[in-house]
């Protein structure tokens, strides 16, 4: 069984460090594919049509954006007039230029639309007139039911060019919902009930909460989802719905192609069904999903924090999976920017063959997945203007719509994987172009600069280093006492060659094929950042980071200490690696203390120091060093490869002495990179290969 090829061709191992440029990488050559532009994609703005100042400040009676909670500003009152003279701005004209700042009218305006857009973020409370004024903001339709005779409830109808939702009221309570898509293929009209039961839950209130205190938010995010499609389609002609339920349908039956390849492999024989899916959606083309974990719209799963848990039953560790976080790409369309290369929607089901399989060419490794090239789809003439003669001279007309693809949540990824994707032909959304930042510090932020007189910019490309200390439950053996123990760990990051980074949050495509070839990349730094946020971050505080070089063997006097919550922890306690009872965080808490006095006692030491150097380029590398035994020190090489697989490069762990386990099982030296791969903590695994192994 084949992987997802990571790139058609190869990504390229070479990158770019702080040192050699600050304004990115040497352009690198185009890759040509079937389904990409010939040249790397440019960056375009997300934004949609915002209000003028003109339209807020001739509109005092209306609210800001469209929020009840936000009042409008009359800076005519006098009590407006009073504020500004209290605060020397004088009149209304001297007021806004000492608060915007004495620029141009334009920079100006663009000031004020920036605390517009800051006010509009808060979507206002569930009720009538909330809904009403979401709906009309998004551009919808809308118009009232009213009751008959002596019914109380009355009834809001959205309509727009292919969706149709009716809600019930009774005093601002949300009664019932329906979502409707009527002149929809079959493929979208099935999804319809689910939409609506998610929609539905996010009006509904909560046991004892009372009308007009739930928030507006969540169903504004599920709906605004929907309502992009329906604002970029034509009726008749172009139905993005359908756009979307083609590349589902699609990508469904690559995903029941995959699963059933994977049931047929020796490997993975008597394997569960929830750990066979699990597999596709970590490791092969993801899962694709329609309306699930309370989202509407379709998402491509590809991968799950805790993959490999396992615990007490086979039922306890599906829900446990389960219920884990999950990392998506959440598909749909936006608006086609003129100088993105990535070519318009194309309407189609048929992006991947019946058979999904093909014979594979002479110097392709079987089995080969059968993409195929959907023919353009074109908008019918309108009825105005199929009489002129010269409509028939010109090319028939191309949506102005394309494919998107929003990370949920988003990644960090290197500057040299980014320039990659870019070449596929996508178009990447870069939310923040003109700042450099490194890769470690996207995934563990430096704190606040306290007295630190240099740029962000020469912080960033310096050497850092971090110390973060932990308290680690104790793996005991299972022949060995039960009791919760508490190991104390000061963990320690080099980062020597910093190399610049980016975070993607959405980009468009024209083909879904080239989401399938990142996911293998996108798989490799989440795992890497998953690595550093449980062994480095402390939950709820920043890290800060010394530029001062420090050796592998002291932690100095520049680094920042930090402590770490336990809750983090407890997942792993009750998976039953640790071959001891459930142990909850009040009672890792009240045995921490006799812990430690019983090590005092006793002379034995719990206290690990690990110290773990960062490399990010050709391939991210991680050098861990730890005390391992009375006379030996481990020393570990490990590389992140695509798909979150670890690769021992090299160690010193296992040898001749302590290559046979106690349970008489022949440890393997890949058995140290899937205990990794399974912990997905460099804490916990130094502690379950030096209790384990080292005694």
């Amino acid at each position: 069984m084949t992987t997802p090829t990571p790139m058609k061709h190869a990504l390229s191992q070479q990158g770019k460090t702080p040192s050699q440029s600050q304004h990115g990488a040497v352009a690198t050559p185009p890759v040509s594919t079937p389904f990409s532009a010939a040249h790397a994609a440019s960056a375009f703005s997300p934004h949609g049509p915002r209000s003028s100042p003109q339209q807020v400040k001739k509109s005092p009676a209306t609210t800001l954006g469209g929020h009840p909670s936000v009042p409008a500003v009359n800076f005519d009152s006098p009590s407006a007039a009073a504020a500004l003279s209290a605060l020397n701005m004088g009149s209304l004209d001297s007021g806004l230029s000492g608060f915007l700042g004495r620029t141009s009218e334009d920079e100006r305006a663009k000031r004020l639309d920036a605390m517009i857009d800051i006010l509009s973020q808060r979507k206002g409370l569930v009720s009538e007139a909330g809904l009403e004024r979401l709906a009309k903001r998004l551009g919808l339709e809308v118009f009232w039911d009213a009751p008959v005779g002596n019914e109380k409830k009355k009834s809001l109808i959205i309509a727009g060019a292919a969706m149709e939702l009716s809600i019930d009221f009774q005093k601002d309570i949300v009664l019932s919902l329906s979502l409707n898509f009527p002149e929809s293929a079959d493929i979208v009209s099935k999804h319809a009930a689910a939409a609506g039961e998610i929609l539905l839950k996010d009006l509904q209130l909560e046991d004892g909460q009372l009308p007009l205190t739930k928030s507006l938010a969540g169903f504004a995010d599920n709906f605004e989802r929907l309502a992009m499609l329906d604002k970029l389609s034509l009726n008749p002609g172009l139905n993005l719905y359908e756009a979307v339920a083609g590349v589902y349908e699609s990508l469904l039956r690559l995903h029941h192609w995959e699963i059933q390849k994977l049931r047929e492999e020796p490997a993975f024989a008597g394997k569960r069904d929830f750990e066979i899916e699990c597999l596709a959606l970590c490791t092969r083309s993801g899962r694709p999903t329609m309306n699930s974990r309370h989202k509407t719209g379709l998402s491509l799963d590809y991968w799950k924090q805790g993959r490999n848990f396992k615990s007490e039953t086979p039922e306890q560790t599906a829900e446990m999976i389960d219920n884990s976080k999950t990392w998506s790409l959440l598909i749909g369309c936006t608006s086609l920017n003129p100088n993105n290369p990535v070519s318009p929607v194309r309407i189609s089901d048929k992006w991947i063959s019946v058979d999904v399989e093909r014979m594979p060419l002479p110097d392709e490794l079987g089995p080969v997945v059968d993409w195929l090239d959907p023919p353009p789809t074109y908008l019918p003439t309108p009825e105005d203007e199929k009489s002129d003669p010269r409509v028939l001279l010109h090319a028939p007309r191309l949506p102005e719509a394309v494919f998107q693809a929003v990370f949920d949540p988003p990644i960090h990824i290197s500057a040299d994987l980014w320039d990659k994707i870019r070449q596929l032909g996508v178009g990447v959304v870069d939310s923040a172009p003109e700042k450099l930042t490194t890769f470690d510090n996207l995934v563990l932020p430096q704190a606040p600069n306290t007295g630190n007189l240099k740029s962000s910019d020469q912080a960033n490309a310096e050497a850092r280093t971090t110390v973060c200390h932990k308290k680690i439950p104790h793996f005991a053996h299972p022949n060995e006492s039960k009791e919760v123990q508490i190991m104390n760990h000061t963990n320690t990051l080099y980062v020597y060659e910093p190399v610049y980074g980016k975070t993607l949050t959405e980009l468009t495509f024209s083909h879904p094929q080239h989401l399938v070839m990142m996911l293998p990349h996108l798989r490799q730094y989440v795992f890497l950042s998953i690595l550093l946020e449980n062994s480095f971050e402390d939950a709820g505080t920043n890290i800060t980071f010394s530029s001062t070089k420090v050796s592998p063997t002291t932690a100095g006097d520049g680094t920042i200490m930090t402590k770490t919550n336990m809750d983090e922890f407890s997942g792993f306690l009750q998976s039953g690696l640790s071959g001891g009872s459930s142990a909850g965080i009040r009672q890792e808490d009240d045995a921490a203390a006799e812990t430690e006095r019983g090590a005092n006692e006793t002379g034995k030491k719990l206290d690990l120091n690990i110290d773990v150097t960062l490399t990010i380029l050709p391939v991210p590398r991680l050098q861990i060093v730890f005390p391992f035994s009375e006379n030996k020190t481990a020393n570990i090489l490990l590389e992140i490869r695509e798909n979150g697989h670890v690769h021992v490069e090299a160690q010193n762990v296992l040898d001749e002495e302590n290559m046979m386990g106690k349970n008489g099982r022949t440890r393997r030296v890949e058995d140290i990179g899937l205990v990794l791969e399974a912990l997905e903590d460099i804490g916990k695994w130094a502690n379950f290969l030096v209790t384990r192994w080292g005694n």
